[in-house]
């Protein structure tokens, strides 16, 4: 057995398996350290190896602990478990280091002249325009701006969407894009793909108002002004695609306060809807 190792230093993948192994846990065999910019940590191999981000290697004793609880019950199916997750979700040292992440991806992508890859298809694109363009209106009093991108990614795996945040030469904040898990386009997640683009609208809003990342106080009281939920986590079934290779071309109906102006015009005399009501496919 190897010395106790404090929490606060750097940890090896081998370290951060002792430190599971002290707190009981018994079924993960190995532990892995992905630097990534959006996945958190997964069970894989049926629950023997934890992937984790990079940033866990500095993980202090009580986001340990919050680990241990997630192995020994493979995954969130508690609510001591669901606890845990949101205690390492909210990290504030995994926030600035997947923040880190995307902005110097983002800066990658720029030096090369490259753009991050939309899986969408062009009704999927107008599909998300015009609800995005809804929700602006109706859920925030039209404070985003018009022209913020939504793509699809097709890379996601356990993450279901991701607001980037950025800072202009003028030191102006803006929003890179925001993306969703392309799996949300699938039948049965109206409910789920609205949630998230709510979630992650309201990222946008916090970081072009205050300044603020994560899921703080203030983006939660944007969560519960727009209607989405305030958590970090989302515990409803989500569909996904049976093989990660299988395109998603489907577009889900629009919600009913905007058939018929897919291309954003109102029929002469129609006021702007104040009901944000929105029926899920």
């Amino acid at each position: 057995m190897r010395p106790s190792v404090t929490p606060r230093r750097s940890l090896t993948p081998a370290d951060f398996l002792d430190e599971l192994r002290k707190r009981g846990v018994r079924r993960v065999r190995c532990v892995r350290f992905r630097n990534n910019r959006s996945t958190v940590w997964s069970l894989t191999q049926r629950g023997t190896v934890l992937n984790v981000h990079i940033a866990f290697r500095a993980a202090t004793r009580a986001v340990l602990d919050a680990f241990a609880v997630l192995a020994k019950e493979g995954g969130v199916r508690s609510p001591a478990s669901r606890r845990a997750a949101e205690k390492v979700s909210e990290w504030p040292e995994l926030g600035r280091a997947i923040e880190s992440a995307r902005r110097r991806h983002h800066r990658d992508q720029a030096k090369n002249g490259t753009t991050t890859h939309c899986c969408a298809t062009t009704g999927q694109r107008e599909y998300l325009r015009a609800v995005y363009d809804y929700f602006n209106h109706t859920r925030f009093d039209g404070v985003l701006p018009p022209d913020i991108p939504v793509r699809l990614s097709r890379r996601m795996r356990s993450a279901l969407g991701h607001m980037l945040p950025g800072i202009g030469r003028d030191g102006r904040r803006y929003v890179v894009e925001i993306a969703l898990n392309v799996d949300l386009m699938l039948p049965g997640n109206g409910a789920e793909r609205t949630d998230t683009l709510l979630h992650e609208m309201a990222h946008a809003a916090d970081w072009l108002e205050s300044g603020s990342q994560g899921h703080g106080n203030s983006w939660r009281e944007w969560a519960r002004r727009v209607g989405c939920r305030p958590d970090t986590l989302y515990d409803r079934p989500v569909r996904f695609r049976k093989r990660r290779r299988d395109p998603v071309e489907r577009v889900p109906p629009l919600p009913p306060a905007l058939r018929g102006r897919r291309n954003g015009k109102r029929r002469h005399g129609q006021s702007q809807p104040k009901a944000p009501a929105v029926r899920h496919a």
